[in-house]
């Protein structure tokens, strides 16, 4: 399955849903960088092999980590961990991003695009702190277009990351249902039981 997602990504698909998946990867090895970044790196290119695409859910995954270490909110904080010939590529993409509205990244199934429609989400909403912050953000992530379900999804999970369960607004938690038929609590159960037997 990682050769031929390597081998899409040869023909330059960069699709958005790697990075979509990734940010729990930034849980998963919180006391190393390094293996957070090779975690991120190897969930990604399960399917979505493009250099850019892995790149992506790197830097997402190693701020989600940097969110539930410091409680800030930094994409940069993961550049050191990319080749040093991609950082100032990287740099140009998240600047973009805080200079742009975060409509003007839109087509965003790119995996680029998606990463920057996220963060200006983020970055345009961030006078705002806590629940307030969450729910500007995501809604500002949603109007943007496209491809908006996996765009709230990927700012979401840094969100979330930064301000923890606890300030995402009650009501909305309140409709989270998943397979089989279970609400947020039995999804909170589930979550919690795969972590004690990781």
């Amino acid at each position: 399955m990682t050769a031929i997602a390597r081998d899409f990504g040869r023909r330059g698909q960069a699709g958005n849903g790697g990075l979509m998946r990734t940010s729990v990867v930034g849980l998963a090895a919180v006391d190393s960088t390094e293996e957070t970044a090779r975690a991120a790196a190897r969930v990604c290119a399960l399917t979505h092999g493009e250099p850019r695409c892995i790149e992506s859910s790197v830097l997402w995954s190693l701020a989600v980590r940097n969110a539930v270490l410091t409680g800030s909110l930094d994409v940069r904080s993961g550049l050191p961990q990319l080749a040093p010939e991609r950082r100032s590529w990287w740099q140009r993409q998240i600047a973009s991003a805080e200079d742009g509205p975060p409509s003007s990244f839109t087509p965003n199934g790119y995996a680029v695009s998606a990463f920057q429609a996220a963060w200006a989400s983020i970055h345009a909403t961030a006078h705002l702190d806590g629940t307030q912050h969450i729910a500007a953000a995501l809604q500002e992530a949603v109007s943007i277009g496209n491809d908006t379900d996996t765009v709230a999804a990927i700012a979401g999970g840094l969100l979330g990351a930064a301000y923890g369960a606890s300030r995402i607004p009650g009501n909305w938690v309140d409709q989270v249902h998943g397979w089989p038929g279970l609400r947020a609590g039995g999804l909170r159960e589930l979550a919690m039981a795969m972590l004690t037997a990781a």
